[in-house]
């Protein structure tokens, strides 16, 4: 396969952007890449693709190299800011998970370390729900309650493992905030770390795919109900059991 250089990948985010803002023609950009840059016209064409697939958020199976990939996330931070970047790692997952299927190559690796670095990048932590220290307090008015936080669900990488891996749908009620609020609702989702708070001593390192769940903030506050708190299987058993009633 020909190297696609530092300069053509320059070249086709430009031209990416103004095909998808509709400000020249694909035909156009196209002669340009292929005779200015010496880009194959079928690789500019796939990158053009690529690119409003990752504004749009949605799944690519045509391959970046990794230097291009890290390029247009880069890129699309400082052009359109986190949202759209956030879209982009979203489209990458999509990727990623599409090809895991097929292949287990080096790129699928480098594309995935990729996008834990650039999810740190994009303010994703959504509000967990605190978990009370369990000792007397006092109480004074304008005074503070003291609380703990589990900081592995508000870890950035951590997440961006977990949610890799599990999907943006909720685990306990399969609730999907981007297929009811549509863009609003993209990548947004509460983490929840299945080990109790208590539980977790000094060394203790979180394995997002194990120990964090993807919920929906009502599920999440459910599950905080009670210290420690419900199981994911619980509080599907009282949805159930809710649902047998209505019914």
């Amino acid at each position: 396969m020909p190297t696609i250089t530092t300069k053509m990948i320059q070249a086709v985010y430009e031209a990416a952007k103004s095909v998808y803002h509709a400000l020249k023609n694909r035909k156009d950009v196209l002669d340009e890449l292929e005779n200015y840059y010496g880009m194959k016209r079928g690789s500019a064409s796939d990158y053009i693709a690529n690119f409003k697939k990752m504004m749009d958020g949605k799944c690519y199976t045509r391959t970046n190299n990794v230097e291009a990939t890290e390029y247009f996330f880069e890129s699309i931070l400082l052009d359109y800011g986190p949202t759209k970047l956030s879209n982009a790692l979203q489209a990458a997952r999509k990727h990623v998970n599409y090809y895991s299927n097929l292949s287990n190559g080096g790129n699928l690796k480098k594309v995935s370390r990729l996008i834990e670095k650039y999810q740190t990048k994009v303010d994703i932590s959504q509000p967990c729900i605190p978990e009370e220290i369990s000792e007397e307090e006092n109480y004074f008015e304008g005074g503070k309650k003291q609380i703990t936080v589990n900081a592995y669900e508000r870890n950035p990488q951590a997440r961006a493992k977990c949610i890799a891996h599990h999907g943006l749908d909720c685990k306990v009620c399969g609730f999907n905030f981007a297929e009811v609020y549509g863009e609003i609702g993209q990548d947004y989702i509460h983490v929840h770390h299945i080990k109790p708070l208590s539980e977790i001593q000094e060394g203790y390192q979180v394995n997002p795919i194990n120990d964090l769940v993807p919920v929906c903030p009502n599920c999440h506050a459910m599950l905080h109900k009670k210290i420690p708190s419900y199981t994911v299987h619980q509080i599907k058993q009282y949805i159930k059991l809710s649902d047998l009633k209505i019914g």
